[in-house]
């Protein structure tokens, strides 16, 4: 026990500049796990203005590879809930020059302006990009939605 108390001082230096470097080395490859947990809700206005469309994660946090569903809620101007739309989902990640690797679906209106997207995968990190196509009593409304996984 003298000889570790002896050695503890002379080793504590080198202790803490390997944990420092450990945190160096693996901090990069964390901080798309730690920005997924962040995002849960997201939201954008439309082209052309009218709609206020926020979607939010039904899982949480949001991870690599897992297949997931999200809800859409639409607000008119008036923060009014919008129903009746039909609405198709395109994305992908610009920065890669590729789209999503399935093909989402919205599949019901849940009420309140609410509709439920299933079958959204993000296979890789990096910045994502969700474009809504709304269509809402003959015009065609498009919002794009970014997040950072």
């Amino acid at each position: 026990m003298k000889i570790l108390l002896h050695l503890l001082p002379h080793l504590l230096p080198k202790i803490l500049i390997s944990a420092a470097l450990l945190v160096c080395l693996f901090a990069p490859a964390m901080a798309p796990a730690m920005a997924a947990e962040m995002v849960a809700e997201i939201s954008a206005p439309s082209s052309p203005a009218g709609l206020s469309v926020t979607m939010t994660s039904q899982l949480s946090p949001l991870s690599i590879n897992q297949m997931h569903s999200w809800e859409i809620r639409l607000q008119d101007s008036d923060g009014n809930a919008v129903a009746d739309a039909e609405i198709e989902v395109r994305g992908g990640m610009p920065a890669h020059n590729h789209g999503l690797a399935t093909q989402p679906q919205v599949t019901r209106y849940l009420g309140d302006g609410r509709y439920l997207l299933q079958g959204v995968r993000f296979h890789m990190a990096g910045a994502w990009e969700l474009q809504l196509l709304i269509n809402l009593n003959g015009t065609t409304y498009r919002s794009v939605l970014n997040l950072e996984l």
